[in-house]
């Protein structure tokens, strides 16, 4: 990592001369220089840390071109040019202009051939590589002059779809949370390219008077060709083809390559079938719901009432009495009864499996609702990312009832079926993970690979590969209260996701940072982290870790040897060797030595006390035997005195 303003993963530096893009969702796009290669324009788009990446992004980086289509090249962290510190994906350039809605409409010849053929060869060729687009609206196409072929603006700086307005969304993805819909697929990017059609062919947007919910309303009652083309005068072949790509059912859409030969294309005219509406409508709590899509829409938007009608059987009784499907009717009444049946104790979340089944067994095509709200099964990652405690706790809570499965199967989503519950343990696992490096934080790693860590020990600072850690924290360290530890939850998090499994084996035993064993623990860590990935020195972050108690030595019991120790560790942390420090606090073999003379020392203290305790013992026999000798020489010393004077007398 470059810390010189200006300069962007290594070899690229914005280019001072001219003014950065403006794109969809706030992000900037700041036009920067190669510096292998001067002549070449490339755009650097600056992320956000609630908009995590595209997770294929090192995959689409340095492949083979698509036609039309602007692809990342390179990315990783950096500075502007006022110095501010951000994460970067660098890009070949694009026109600068945004595709212009009108104010005319578009010609049909300039349609098919500035729009839909160029549009509809870069959905192919990203198909064939297993790709989806989930970007594609006017703001983000591109193209030099009026008469030049679209180029597909960038896709991969945020979550599929995250940044794209609900009108270009088929229902089943704009009822979803923004960062919950998923990669979806290529038939979603066709429903999107049809909807850019209609509003370069109109010269506006349709329903853009309304918002999202009316939007997503009007096209639940009346279909999305319906909804959208009413009033609009348009030719016969813009027409059909608006009528196939705008189907309902993603399997009715022509495919992009179909797309490419137009006359074929617009034969398929199987989508536009208006939903069956029933005899009249069933109220839930003021929601009156006509058709089984709208059913299933308001079941998710008012889910007690909705749990209520289902439990009561007002909702079976609908289906086949007033919307005449007798066999959906007894599919919501078995659903039903199974819920009465499962043993459950959490009665909240019987009733969240309940409404979720229901609703994917009244729409197959539904998103996965889960306490009122909508995600796609391979969102749930994203979705958890940049939202509030009140969603992000039901979003767990799908994965620990490990809810995707059965919604899945109700469904009838095979692959997914066969795919998802196999990741899904593995979330769960992470979720309940113990310890600092599990739980919450664990999970929003693990399922958002290209994730910056949250931390706020780096200070807005953006890392979002392990390699960039320790950098960061060395920067840090200059004006960090190094009486506080250079790690936190969300960075043991982050590494133990981030982390081959022979590095991160410590995290997953650390429950604190207080005790001895996790304090060594995490000076390993960081020592094996600057071995493996930046082995210049780190003086800032060593003697942070050396500060907050991380290199203690409280088993050493040698006063000297401590001494010695303590030295060498002031050495190791002004030297930047964390490794070092590790080593010298870690030395096993000195560790011996130092127990086996603490166990010579306690050995004479123990032979001394035994000494101290017989001695106590036999005191008060001596002191007997000393009274009766000192009794003795007493009566002898007055006898020989006595004998003395009276001798004395005789010969006197």
């Amino acid at each position: 990592m470059a810390d010189e303003n200006g300069v962007i993963a290594t070899y690229y530096r914005i280019d001072p001369t001219k003014p950065a893009l403006p794109l969809v969702g706030g992000l900037r796009a700041l036009p920067v220089i190669d510096g292998r290669d001067p002549g070449q324009p490339v755009i650097a788009v600056e992320t956000r840390a609630d908009l995590p990446p595209r997770p294929r992004i090192p995959l689409a980086c340095g492949g083979p071109p698509i036609p039309h289509t602007i692809l990342p090249i390179d990315y990783g962290p950096g500075r502007d040019a006022t110095g501010k510190p951000g994460w970067f994906i660098v890009s070949e350039g694009w026109p600068a202009a945004p595709l212009q809605v009108g104010p005319q409409p578009w010609r049909e010849s300039d349609l098919m051939n500035q729009l839909l053929l160029p549009a509809a060869k870069a959905l192919a060729d990203m198909q064939e590589r297993g790709l989806t687009h989930r970007a594609l609206h006017p703001a983000n196409l591109y193209r030099a002059s009026p008469r030049d072929p679209v180029t597909l603006g960038p896709f991969w700086m945020a979550p599929p779809s995250s940044l794209q307005p609900a009108v270009f969304e088929p229902p089943y993805m704009a009822q979803c949370l923004p960062n919950g819909r998923g990669d979806g697929s290529i038939a979603d990017d066709v429903y999107a390219l049809g909807v850019t059609l209609l509003c370069c062919a109109l010269g506006r947007v349709p329903l853009a008077e309304l918002d999202d919910p009316g939007i997503l309303a009007r096209k639940l009652e009346f279909g999305s060709f319906a909804a959208l083309t009413t009033g609009a005068v348009l030719t016969p072949l813009i027409t059909d083809l608006l009528r196939s790509m705008l189907a309902e059912d993603p399997e009715h859409r022509p495919s992009p390559r179909l797309l490419l030969r137009p006359e074929q294309a617009r034969a398929r005219r199987v989508g536009a079938r208006p939903p069956r509406r029933a005899e009249q409508p069933l109220n839930l709590g003021g929601l009156n719901v006509w058709s089984s899509r709208q059913l299933a829409q308001g079941l998710s938007v008012r889910p007690e009432r909705g749990c209520a009608l289902l439990k009561s059987g007002a909702v079976e009784h609908w289906l086949r009495r007033c919307l005449g499907d007798p066999q959906l009717g007894m599919r919501v009444e078995e659903l039903t009864r199974r819920r009465d049946d499962e043993a459950d104790t959490d009665r909240s979340r019987s009733e969240a499996l309940l409404l979720m089944r229901c609703i994917a067994a009244i729409d197959p095509l539904a998103p996965l609702v889960w306490r009122g709200i909508a995600v796609q099964p391979d969102g749930l990652g994203s979705a958890l990312a940049g939202v509030a405690p009140d969603v992000a706790q039901p979003l767990e809570d799908v994965i620990a009832a490990q809810a995707v499965g059965e919604f899945c199967r109700a469904s009838h989503r095979a692959r997914q079926a066969a795919e998802l519950p196999e990741a899904e343990r593995q979330w769960a696992g992470w979720l309940a993970a113990r310890g600092v490096a599990g739980g919450s934080k664990r999970l929003l790693y693990g399922m958002n690979p290209m994730m910056a860590c949250m931390s706020p020990i780096l200070g807005g600072r953006p890392v979002v590969r392990a390699a960039e850690l320790l950098p960061v924290l060395e920067d840090a360290s200059a004006t960090a209260d190094r009486s506080r530890p250079p790690i936190d939850p969300h960075i043991a998090a982050f590494l133990a996701a981030r982390l081959e499994p022979a590095l991160s084996s410590n995290l997953r035993k650390l429950s604190s940072f207080a005790s001895p064993s996790d304090r060594l623990g995490v000076l390993r860590l960081f020592g094996r982290l600057q071995a493996s990935f930046h082995p210049a020195p780190l003086p800032g972050l060593a003697g942070w870790l050396l500060s907050s108690g991380f290199a203690r030595l409280d088993d050493w019991r040698n006063k000297k040897t401590r001494a010695t120790l303590n030295d060498a560790l002031d050495d190791a942390a002004r030297r930047g060797q964390i490794s070092a420090m590790a080593g010298l606090v870690d030395d096993e073999e000195a560790k011996q030595a130092d127990r086996a003379a603490m166990a010579v020392v306690r050995a004479r203290v123990r032979e001394l006390e035994k000494a101290l305790q017989e001695a106590t013992a036999e005191m008060p026999k001596r002191v007997e035997a000393a009274q009766s000798l000192g009794h003795e020489i007493v009566t002898g010393a007055g006898l020989i005195a006595s004998l003395g004077a009276t001798l004395a007398l005789a010969l006197g």
